[in-house]
């Protein structure tokens, strides 16, 4: 318990969890309720709501924190908040002081637009690290204790380990450095210095003092050896509202103008000029991602996790070749590269790796080369000019939605791209986590069904889950997945099996429902395949888990199986739903 004084006849207790939620705050400055939610979530390590009640408490009984409300005005400003934050008080000061924590002072919080949606970045990182357990990369995850209700967590993360103090608390002689990044968060990994820069890109600085910014990271990382740095530019795209970008907005024309500064850039240092990309291509512990505040916490989580996506980024390109040879009706083959196999790779290792070859069997073979991409980083952008004209196929993690990755529309100007398969032209490969490969997507249906049992008991009995409710269930979908028994080995240990069965119709479940006297009741006798994808996509947007990095992305595919061929393109347009799409065609 971590106890403090308020008055002569009121002391206050925290438990170790509350007590972790204020320092969090503190070290962050202010944070809206829903950054708080999932905050208190990464805390319990399961989703749940930090309520208005716990907060008007810990405002008007504890004297913990304060409210800050958003000020209507007519003048847009850079200080103008998206809704009311919430910050430490002086009892909440007091209270780390006692306990040795660094905090914000209060006197140097700044109540804006750029911080709130810097925080922003921070706390979807930390979610999603904390709730990605991905078994596709890594199925040798194991559930954190016996309770479902911690199934959704990664046994991986560990939010005791990761320092989220200022620049000026973590570097001893920070004064060096003609730069102070928004946020900063350190780790160590293999015992190794982890660290993450945050620069949030408001829309306010042009693209020379970003690159300036680049260079100051690129001279601190040169002066780092030993460290493992990731500096990330978030640009606001209205994903969290603001009074520049108050709706969300596609972001490829500002990154892709960004990226080309960055390739062309020249930096005046000693009086000499040097090219930025090949000063960055020399300094190998440093990788540096641009991508909008929807999408930037997924660099920082994969960087926290030490994301390794070779495992199922080499199954895609086996059922690619797969189905290469039944569409050409020749044998093709993917042959992994054997030196991956002989280091432990990490997230710097990654970028721009071969990854392997595709093999098309004519007399002689022919070979293409497969490289291993990531979305963001400044190292695919420049790779993509490299490996397109000797037609390497670029392969990208499969995700659960699709990202925004680099173009090189330039190089389309000069080389004109067709929309049929060929290994004599190079091309992208963007695979999505369809529903029936989604291991994800069934523990997302057990947890429903043991922790959001009313709201499916009211579906069964009334059509909706809530009042609120708008969703039309005119048409339902159901899982049709492959990954049973992958889901099953992670639940072992909890005692839990899932046995694939198909589902039952509506009418069934609400004679069921409606002869049975509790909620409870109910799901004891449901499947998790008796449960619509359009369900728990409504549930999971009524609970207070509002996330870019949501627990939830269904991509409602009615696909069997995974189908590889659909997610190939050509890099030639900025606007990704206006690249070539590559068909496979068969001879």
């Amino acid at each position: 318990m971590y106890e403090i004084s308020i008055n002569v006849n009121k002391n206050i207790k925290l438990n170790t969890k509350q007590f972790t939620l204020l320092k969090l705050i503190g070290q962050l400055g202010f944070l809206n309720f829903t950054q708080l939610t999932l905050l208190w979530s990464v805390i319990n390590q399961t989703y749940v709501g930090f309520s208005h009640s716990t907060i008007k408490r810990w405002i008007s009984n504890y004297h913990l924190l304060k409210k800050r409300s958003i000020t209507i005005s007519k003048t847009k400003r850079s200080s103008n908040l998206s809704r009311p934050v919430y910050y430490i008080s002086s009892v909440g000061v007091r209270m780390l002081q006692k306990y040795k924590v660094d905090y914000i002072p209060l006197q140097r919080l700044n109540f804006n637009a750029h911080n709130e949606q810097c925080n922003e970045v921070t706390v979807q990182t930390l979610f999603k690290a904390a709730f990605d357990i991905d078994l596709l990369n890594n199925p040798q995850l194991k559930p954190l204790d016996q309770q479902s209700k911690h199934l959704l967590a990664s046994s991986n993360f560990n939010l005791d380990k990761l320092d989220l103090r200022q620049f000026a608390k973590q570097v001893p002689n920070y004064k060096r450095y003609p730069f102070v990044p928004d946020q900063m968060i350190s780790f160590y990994l293999n015992g190794q210095k982890c660290e993450i820069m945050i620069e949030l890109d408001n829309r306010t600085e042009n693209d020379n003092v970003q690159m300036q910014k680049i260079f100051n990271y690129l001279l601190y990382a040169n002066d780092q050896p030993d460290k493992r740095i990731l500096m990330v530019i978030a640009i606001t795209d209205g994903s969290l509202p603001n009074y520049r970008v108050p709706k969300y907005k596609p972001l490829y024309n500002k990154v892709n103008n960004l990226l080309n500064k960055f390739k062309k850039y020249t930096i005046d240092h000693n009086h000499k000029k040097f090219s930025l990309a090949k000063i960055y291509r020399k300094v190998n512990n440093l990788t540096i991602t641009i991508a909008g505040v929807n999408e930037a916490h997924i660099d920082l989580a994969d960087f926290i996790s030490n994301k390794d996506y070779v495992h199922f980024s080499t199954i895609t390109l086996k059922n690619m070749a797969n189905l290469l040879t039944n569409r050409f009706q020749q044998k093709v083959t993917f042959q992994v590269n054997s030196k991956i196999n002989a280091h432990h790779l990490n997230y710097l290792d990654k970028q721009g790796l071969t990854l392997g070859y595709m093999i098309y069997n004519p007399n002689p073979a022919i070979y293409q080369t497969i490289k291993l991409g990531y979305e963001h980083s400044l190292d695919t952008y420049l790779d993509l000019y490299e490996c397109i004209p000797q037609n390497s196929i670029y392969s990208f993690p499969a995700r659960a939605r699709r990202l925004l990755t680099p173009s090189i529309p330039d190089y389309y100007q000069d080389h004109t791209g067709q929309s049929v398969f060929s290994h004599m032209q190079g091309m992208i490969f963007q695979p999505i986590i369809e529903n029936s490969i989604n291991p994800d997507l069934l523990l997302q249906l057990l947890f429903a069904k043991q922790n959001y049992y009313k709201y499916l008991y009211r579906f069964f009995t009334t059509g909706t889950i809530s009042a609120k409710d708008t969703t039309n269930y005119n048409s339902l979908t159901y899982i049709r997945s492959t990954t049973y028994p992958l889901i099953n080995l992670y639940l072992k240990k909890a005692h839990i099996q899932l046995q694939n069965v198909s589902p039952r119709s509506y009418q069934i479940l609400n004679k069921i429902a409606e002869k049975t006297t509790s909620a409870k009741e109910f799901s004891k006798q449901i499947h998790i395949q008796d449960i619509p994808l359009e369900v728990i996509s409504s549930i999971f947007k009524q609970i207070p888990i509002r996330a870019s990095s949501s627990p939830y992305y269904s991509t409602s595919s009615s696909q069997p199986c995974f189908d590889p061929s659909k997610y190939l393109y050509l890099p030639d347009q900025t606007n990704p739903d206006k690249r070539t799409k590559i068909t496979i065609l068969a001879k």
